[in-house]
């Protein structure tokens, strides 16, 4: 079930996607449509902890008990969201995810080897690196453009771009992973001593988008974005709820799932579910995304991905 689960949440990530950028493009600004994403989502924990009857000043007060790094995790995932939206138009659909995506898996599966951030250590060791060359070629294979259209794609070759995905894939990897040992560490306490740790997990991710938009409301505020204007029209847009939502969603079984399956196996199912959604997505032109054809060698990608999570996860 929790498989399914993270596959799942990729789907949504994917479809978020281009929700963002159409939020970019009714607000001309893709740092204030990250910051409408995040407090829109803010808003909607919030509601949650009110319903669950969850005191939010012990929330934050526990929060900051705990200490360093573990309240950063919605600045990263902040950071994150605002770079795909930025890369997004410039990279293109498929780009903008496996770069990221690229940096997501490395950094997932180095993280497990090595038992970094409080996780359970999973040595490394040859299978497990056949399994994760398996994953690259997955990812290069989905990537690859035909020559006769790389004339269109201006930006095919600039490595700056490209490195700035891989790091905002890192970036989410560990995102995950604060959010979730958050989740833990709340549920630990007497405010959730009788709760469900699903409880815990939404206070995480309350206290990942209040973060995160406190950033991004710092930034928009240097950077005079932020009128009264742009933000009641925002507040209003469908496409502003949409997108957080499912950004909310994901955040949330990130938060769930890091913790019980692992960052390595989550980012490995989730980035499934999201590269499988992306290529419905461009192949019918969904949600305003150009529309191009799935071709053998995408299907071939996805399924070469999967080979790889299977000697990594379950052979090796």
């Amino acid at each position: 079930m929790l498989y399914i689960l993270s596959l799942f949440a990729g789907l949504v990530l994917a479809v978020q996607n281009p929700y963002n950028v159409n939020l970019d493009k009714q607000l001309s600004s893709p740092i204030l449509a990250g910051f409408m994403t995040y407090i829109i989502g803010t808003i909607e924990f919030l509601i949650a902890l009110f319903v669950l009857r969850i005191n939010v000043i012990s929330v934050l007060s526990e929060t900051f008990q705990k200490g360093f790094p573990w309240f950063i995790g919605g600045v990263l995932g902040a950071i994150y969201i605002t770079s795909i939206i930025i890369l997004f138009p410039k990279l293109g659909p498929i780009k903008a995810v496996i770069y990221p995506t690229l940096g997501q898996v490395t950094s997932g599966i180095l993280i497990d080897a090595m038992g970094w951030f409080n996780v359970q250590q999973s040595p490394l060791n040859m299978i497990k690196i056949i399994g994760l060359v398996l994953l690259i070629i997955g990812v290069i294979l989905s990537a690859y453009t035909p020559k006769v259209n790389k004339l269109k794609d201006v930006n095919s070759n600039n490595w700056l771009l490209c490195i700035w995905g891989f790091v905002a894939g890192i970036l989410s990897t560990i995102q995950g992973i604060f959010n979730g040992n958050l989740g833990t560490l709340l549920h630990e306490t007497a405010e959730f001593q009788n709760s469900a740790a699903l409880t815990a997990s939404i206070a995480s991710s309350f206290i990942a988008f209040l973060f995160g938009t406190l950033l991004l409301l710092i930034v928009v505020s240097v950077n005079q974005e932020l009128t009264p204007g742009k933000f009641v029209f925002g507040a209003r847009s469908g496409t502003a709820w949409a997108a957080s939502s499912m950004g909310a969603f994901f955040v949330l079984c990130m938060t769930i799932l890091n913790p019980t399956i692992g960052p390595g196996l989550t980012v490995s199912l989730s980035i499934i579910g999201l590269m499988i959604g992306s290529i419905i997505i461009e192949h019918n032109g969904l949600f305003q995304v150009p529309k191009n054809k799935t071709t053998q060698l995408k299907i071939i990608s996805v399924a070469v991905f999967t080979i790889g999570i299977i000697i990594i996860k379950v052979v090796g």
